[in-house]
């Protein structure tokens, strides 16, 4: 090994030591590396200084980014968290056991901490529903999903990453599913375990109660304002005095104390609308409507309309068709204080409506228009998520909630679908490259609206793809001066004990890297180590390859080695030690099965 292998690898220990530390940004890190190798001459090329940025594994990446927001946008994401909320009762360790299983299921086709973040509020109120504390059902969600992440090429960075090295060197192709024979089973035993272990060790561990209120969760806004959940459908019909005007000019709120939060268009164009102001009724439009009983009768006779049957599942129908609830604030030193919403024009303003007022911790609902606001109030509103960003702009109100959290239109649930399968389907076929079908994916979704495509660049973890795209001529530099070569021998020695040792090797090389960089960057690094110990040792490349990209998944011991964990860490009010009992067993047992499964392919 010469001096510039020792540069690689003394950059390779610093790079270790400040992703440990966490004094600076981890991509600011990473981007720094191909910068020292080059003013040091390790790499006297700019373009292999680059080579990060032209990955193609860099590009799908990006793009399994991108999916994995249209899975949530489409609603699919949403049909799973309601399901589990739904079956969310029983012992703990049937809690343990369906929230893992629906984690690592979601894992397999999106970004596992995509997965948390969608899976958390519904797992929340499983907690609450079933009276256990939060932190019993949060770590092992966190674990699931990593467990899950690991079982499928998109499932997370390293599967990716390792795939890419291994094609690049001529060793191969790693298929969509070729992680499943070890992952599934090292996945399966280890949510076993959680199910079992966890209620015995996070019992009595308590969370963040602001975190279990669910600060975006629409059934805690229902809740809190003292909504039923249900609403009043009004058929506008031939004869209906409310034909051809707009809702502005019908004058709901102003004369009957009532707010239409959505209107279900029976016409061309969009089937399901916001209650815009301007919107004129249709010969058959039914009028989702919030308010008193009486008051919705006296409009029905007074305006000629009928009122349908309505069940508990309208709001949920109404919510699932891109309606958004949130909540906002009327700010201090507000022009709006002392004025009435009518007074205001609220609706035509915003193209709102106000569900519900809040003031002194009770709710207001009926005849809200005629209600002076007052400094605190808090506004229920109702409408579509751009007119809410027209309300986050307006300094007049604090909006407290995340609008984009809770947008979602199940209509689309079944293009995101298909887009999964554009991108998924060519690779197990042959018939493109993942990073082409994944890219086709994503501008799937992005053009039929499943993500927004405003809001595609803010969906990619650029942190992620920034810590790859730094950290990959690091491993072209250890693999040019030797420091691969002599890892691989090291490794291949072990062989000579069998491929089990040598696998065993290899996986726990990756685990330990993992703990102290990240997932991304240690499977970046061993990739090269990986394909020379297969080269030396006459093992199988691609089994060598998986060896590596599951030890690299192995990231249970420490909170900060992988963002799930970044994720429930506060909300549970875990402490270190907590990762170290129910992770080491979860290693150990995650790496006896897949170096076990390994050696016998």
């Amino acid at each position: 090994m010469d001096l510039h292998g020792w540069i690689a690898l003394g950059t390779l220990a610093a790079a270790a030591a400040l992703f440990l530390s966490r004094r600076l940004p981890l991509a600011l890190v990473a981007l720094a590396i191909p910068v020292v190798l080059f003013a040091t001459g390790t790499l006297r090329d700019p373009a292999d200084a680059l080579a990060g940025f032209r990955s193609p594994a860099l590009v799908a990446l990006g793009a399994v980014f991108v999916l994995g927001a249209g899975l949530q946008g489409s609603g699919v994401t949403t049909l799973v968290a309601r399901a589990l909320g739904r079956r969310g009762r029983g012992a703990p360790g049937r809690l343990v056991l369906l929230v893992c299983l629906a984690a690592a299921a979601l894992s397999a086709v999106m970004p596992n901490a995509a997965v948390v973040a969608v899976l958390l509020p519904a797992v929340l109120a499983v907690a609450r529903r079933a009276g256990v504390a939060p932190a019993l059902l949060l770590l092992p969600l966190s674990f699931a999903a990593i467990l899950g992440g690991a079982t499928t090429l998109i499932g997370t960075a390293p599967n990716l990453l390792l795939a890419e090295s291994l094609r690049e060197a001529g060793g191969g192709e790693l298929g969509m599913f070729a992680f499943l024979p070890a992952a599934l089973p090292a996945a399966l035993l280890g949510i076993g375990f959680l199910a079992l272990a966890a209620p015995r060790v996070l019992a009595r561990r308590e969370g963040d109660p602001e975190s279990e209120a669910g600060a975006t969760d629409p059934q805690r806004l229902v809740q809190q304002y003292g909504l039923s959940g249900k609403l009043t459908r009004l058929r506008i019909g031939r004869n209906s005095r409310l034909l051809g005007k707009s809702l502005v000019e019908a004058g709901l709120g102003r004369r009957y104390g009532v707010s239409v939060m959505a209107v279900e268009h029976a016409g061309g164009g969009p089937r399901w609308r916001a209650p815009e102001p301007d919107y004129r009724l249709q010969w058959g439009d039914d009028l989702y409507l919030e308010g008193d009983e009486e008051a919705v009768w006296r409009l029905a006779e007074e305006q000629e309309a009928r009122i349908g049957l309505t069940t508990a599942g309208h709001a949920d129908r109404v919510l699932d068709h891109g309606i958004v609830l949130a909540e906002a604030m009327v700010a201090p030193r507000s022009p709006a204080v002392g004025r009435t919403l009518d007074e205001l024009e609220f609706r035509r303003r915003f193209g709102l409506s106000v569900l519900a007022l809040g003031r002194g911790g009770r709710p207001l609902q009926e005849h809200l228009g005629s209600v002076p606001l007052a400094v605190g109030d808090t506004l229920l509103v109702a409408g579509q998520r751009r007119a809410l960003d027209e309300l986050r702009r307006d300094a007049d109100f604090i909006l407290l909630t995340d609008p984009a959290a809770e947008a979602h239109d199940l209509g689309k649930a079944p293009l995101g679908l298909l887009f999964l399968l554009v991108a998924v389907l060519p690779p197990v076929f042959g018939w493109a490259p993942f990073a082409i079908s994944a890219l086709a994916g994503a501008i799937g979704m992005a053009a039929t609206g499943c993500v927004p495509l405003a809001d595609s660049g803010r969906l990619v973890e650029w942190r992620v793809l920034a810590l790859i795209a730094g950290t990959m001529p690091l491993g072209l530099a250890l693999e040019r001066h030797g420091v691969a070569a002599a890892a691989a021998a090291a490794v291949a020695r072990l062989a000579a004990a069998g491929p089990g040792p040598a696998l065993a090797g290899l996986y726990l090389l990756a685990a330990l890297l993992t703990s102290v960089t990240s997932n991304a960057a240690a499977a970046v690094v061993l990739a090269p180590v990986a394909l020379g110990a297969a080269g030396a040792s006459g093992l199988d490349p691609g089994t060598a390859a998986l060896a590596v990209a599951l030890g690299c998944s192995c990231a249970f011991l420490v909170p900060f080695s992988n963002q799930c964990h970044l994720l429930v860490l506060g909300r549970g009010g875990y402490r270190p030690r907590d990762f170290l009992v129910l992770g080491l067993p979860v290693s150990l047992l995650a790496g006896a099965v897949v170096v076990g499964v390994l050696a016998h392919f």
